[in-house]
């Protein structure tokens, strides 16, 4: 057909001639996005090592030189006190006649019961510096392969053996002895023995 008549399909239909505008689709709305919660890193406390951890650490690191002239004081103190407790007792008898010049007969005590007693308190004097001078070579020994509790126990009996000498039993050796101890426990202490030590361990 001409211009300005419509059309006919198939069909029988009449179908004009026109440009169909298809709707545009909507646009989706955009997804929330929640923002999540910012989650920080906890910070983790350092971790102390353990006593043998840090001995295993320090593993055959010989010790410092102050840490080793402590342990060789501590057993010339040892062996001096002991020294002095032998020495009296080889002098026996000089002990017994100034008891008894000293008494001077006001109680009425006989050389057998003055030699006695003498003989008592320097076995019990002899012991006291055994015992004193085996816990010092011992603590001092293990302060040297770099135990911080023998350090420490070393130090407790120093501080012992300086009052039993100075205070309790004044003998010329013995006080000696107390301050060649207290000399090598305070090279324990030293800066330069400080580091071969293992750090303190926290309470829990």
């Amino acid at each position: 057909m001409t211009d300005g008549v419509t059309d006919r399909d198939d069909a029988g239909q009449d179908v004009t001639e026109r440009d169909e505008v298809t709707p545009e689709p909507e646009p989706e709305p955009a997804p929330e996005v929640r923002s999540k919660p910012v989650v920080r890193p906890e910070r983790q406390r350092p971790v102390m090592p353990t006593a043998r951890e840090a001995a295993a650490e320090i593993g055959d690191r010989p010790p410092p030189a102050v840490i080793r002239w402590g342990f060789y004081l501590i057993v010339a103190a040892v062996l001096i006190s002991l020294f002095g407790a032998i020495y009296l007792m080889l002098n026996k008898e000089t002990l017994v006649s100034n008891a008894l010049e000293f008494d001077n007969g006001d109680r009425d005590l006989t050389r057998e019961e003055v030699e006695s007693s003498v003989t008592n308190g320097l076995w019990v004097f002899l012991v006291i510096n055994v015992v004193f001078g085996v816990f010092q070579a011992l603590f001092a020994y293990k302060a040297m392969e770099g135990q911080r509790r023998a350090r420490m126990l070393v130090t407790i009996v120093t501080v012992m053996v300086v009052l039993f000498h100075f205070m309790l039993v004044p003998t010329l050796f013995g006080q000696l002895a107390g301050m060649i101890s207290a000399i090598a426990a305070a090279l324990l202490y030293m800066p330069a023995s400080r580091t071969f030590y293992p750090p303190r361990q926290p309470l829990r």
